[in-house]
């Protein structure tokens, strides 16, 4: 079983390292053969990871363009970290690849506000807490109610107007430097670019562990003209999953 393992193990290095690891003796026949299969796995692997990046940033892709893109995916492959990484979380560290390469800040927004949805589809489920919810709870309870993000929420604060890539952020006129909400409630991933005192009362509410602690603080900072109405739109959203009172 030792034996086993110790094959298994020099068989993944040579997959992500490459044919420079790949160690004399390892397969049966001669090692060329063997190496040429391994070279041909390792090609079909890599246009595999090349096409995932192209799936998992198609806006990224279309504001950089293919030829850029490209050139930048097949750097990006190669690098060590992104070798050990499946394909689902193959696009983790590319936003701050682009950081790297010195692309502009609307195309960094761009691909961390794509990679934020695709975590965003893939979080786990959850019922999200609906406004008619509230109406089933007495004063007390609801000031008492705790409060659970929904594992599916992100948030982006953007540096840049997105609108003129993404129609979502255009739709309600996306501000400059807007905070881009991504919520799931059910199945299908929402995207909304919040104004300023709802981007607030949003980081609120993300450090806020009762409803009379949101609502106290969001009034405070806010007013209760706007503040009111943003926790229920929020709420909305799908921001709260349904808590266990």
């Amino acid at each position: 079983m030792a034996d086993l393992a110790d094959d298994q193990s020099r068989i993944i290095t040579v997959l992500q390292l490459g044919p420079s690891a790949f160690p004399p003796g390892l397969f049966a026949g001669s090692d060329d053969r063997a190496l040429l299969g391994l070279k041909a796995h390792a090609n079909t692997i890599n246009h595999a990871r090349l096409v995932a990046l192209e799936e998992t940033f198609p806006r990224t892709l279309a504001r950089l363009g293919l030829d850029r893109f490209n050139a930048m995916s097949r750097e990006f492959v190669d690098q060590p970290q992104s070798r050990t990484r499946n394909l689902m979380a193959l696009g983790t560290d590319f936003p701050s690849f682009l950081v790297a390469q010195e692309c502009n800040v609307q195309t960094v927004d761009l691909a961390r506000i794509e990679w934020a949805w695709l975590e965003s589809y893939h979080a786990a489920d959850a019922r999200a807490l609906a406004l008619p919810d509230l109406s089933s709870w007495d004063e007390a309870q609801l000031l008492a109610m705790p409060l659970v993000m929904h594992p599916a929420v992100r948030s982006i604060q953007t540096t840049g107007s997105l609108a003129g890539e993404m129609s979502e952020l255009a739709a309600n006129g996306a501000p400059i430097n807007a905070t881009v909400l991504i919520t799931r409630p059910e199945a299908v991933v929402r995207m909304q670019a919040l104004e300023p005192h709802s981007a607030a009362i949003l980081a609120i509410l993300q450090k806020s562990d009762r409803m009379r602690n949101l609502l106290s603080a969001a009034i405070e900072t806010c007013g209760e003209a706007k503040a009111l109405p943003s926790v229920f739109a929020l709420i909305e959203a799908g921001v709260l999953a349904s808590p266990d009172i």
